[in-house]
């Protein structure tokens, strides 16, 4: 399990583009463009993991962004969110991975608000969560992914070790669902805070599309 409360103590030896970060609306470039983000192909979950540091969903599925093809290979969630916005952290970040033929990798974080009812398929999530186990699961999260996403764009890296760098970003802030306080509070009877600070921006542009 990771040491959140020691994370100056994680290796990190991969330069100087890490993430998360602290964005800051009023300095990022707009863009024009909608933000390409498509699923073409279903988010399907097969197996879900307990790391001791999240739960984390393995499964399938296609997505259009930027005009390049990546495979869905993972879901797994962060309380409360890692990626900050004008001062706010989110009470849930969910972590979107996606991978491409030559390996590379990006992130689609939902930063997702509390509401008065619960998320049926984060419910399920944790109804299948076993302490230190991997169970099998079969669902289908596609909708988790707005119709028009909103949001930012930057170059950063993974937030766990090995911290690896070169890692494509998009911060979703508008979710088309909500969770509950019991469900937040689930997170952290669970696992603690589990998320990474923010990191230096040093120089990097971020992009907003909304």
């Amino acid at each position: 399990m990771l040491d959140y409360k020691n994370q100056s103590k994680w290796p990190n030896g991969f330069g100087s583009q890490q993430s998360p970060i602290e964005i800051k609306t009023a300095q990022t470039l707009k863009s024009k463009e909608p933000l390409d983000y498509h699923v073409v192909a279903d988010y399907q979950l097969h197996q879900e993991v307990d790391d001791g540091t999240t739960v984390r969903l393995t499964g399938e599925g296609e997505a259009r962004i930027f005009n390049r093809e990546y495979h869905f290979v993972q879901v797994h969630f962060h309380a409360p969110s890692e990626h900050v916005i004008d001062g706010t952290h989110y009470p849930l970040e969910i972590h979107l991975v996606h991978q491409n033929d030559i390996g590379e990798l990006v992130v689609v974080a939902l930063l997702v608000s509390a509401g008065e009812l619960d998320d049926e398929k984060l419910q399920q999530i944790m109804t299948t969560y076993e302490t230190g186990k991997t169970e099998p699961v079969d669902l289908n999260i596609s909708d988790w992914a707005p119709w028009y996403p909103v949001g930012f764009h930057y170059l950063g890296s993974l937030t766990t070790p090995p911290l690896t760098e070169g890692v494509e970003w998009l911060v979703l802030t508008n979710p088309e669902f909500t969770i509950s306080d019991r469900q937040i509070d689930w997170f952290h009877e669970h696992f603690g805070d589990d998320n990474r600070d923010p990191q230096p921006l040093n120089g990097r542009q971020v992009e907003l599309y909304k």
